[in-house]
């Protein structure tokens, strides 16, 4: 995704069309992703008289895990950017704008442009379709809410009420023989 200034000067008329697939595997372990597909950037270069203005369409898939189940999760990567490079080197930019590059070594060079979207737009969690229902119940308990849990603490209160102590159950055993 390198190309030099004057091999895109030919298109000087029309724009450069661009369609090239990209691997970030170098990436997974930083941004914490379980997988990371081949990530498709396409676009058009165009030309003109001090600068060219690179429209680029990137997609891919994030695998991620779930943040509430660990399950892997894929989050679809589909982003548009505007890059525009300076060929003249005059600094006509200002350095908070993000989007202007400066092309002074007489090369494009969308793949370190590509990679920072793709850092960029990373989410910072996914969560799977049924990870909300997944939480409120398992392997032998359940989330309930405030209106059922003072009513099982009512029932409890009463069950334990009518139950006898298990030291005075001997007790209660002479009681019952006297009547």
């Amino acid at each position: 995704m390198k190309w030099s200034i004057t091999q895109l000067r030919k298109y000087q008329d029309e724009p450069f069309v661009f369609k090239q697939t990209v691997n970030f595997d170098h990436l997974k372990d930083s941004l914490d992703l379980l997988d990371l597909s081949a990530i498709t950037v396409e676009g058009e270069l165009t030309v003109k008289s001090n600068e060219v203005i690179a429209d680029m369409h990137i997609t891919g898939v994030y695998t991620m895990s779930c943040a509430r189940t660990l399950v892997p999760v894929e989050v679809p990567l589909d982003t548009t950017s505007q890059e525009i490079f300076d060929l003249e080197g005059f600094d006509s930019y200002s350095e908070d704008d993000e989007h202007y590059h400066d092309a002074t070594d007489g090369m494009i060079n969308l793949k370190d442009i590509a990679e920072e979207l793709v850092i960029i737009e990373k989410p910072m969690r996914a969560f799977a379709e049924n990870s909300d229902q997944m939480m409120r119940e398992g392997n032998g308990w359940e989330v309930i809410d405030e209106t059922q849990a003072a009513e099982l603490k009512k029932e409890q209160e009463a069950s334990e009420s009518k139950q006898v102590d298990p030291r005075l159950q001997k007790l209660q055993q002479l009681y019952d023989e006297e009547q």
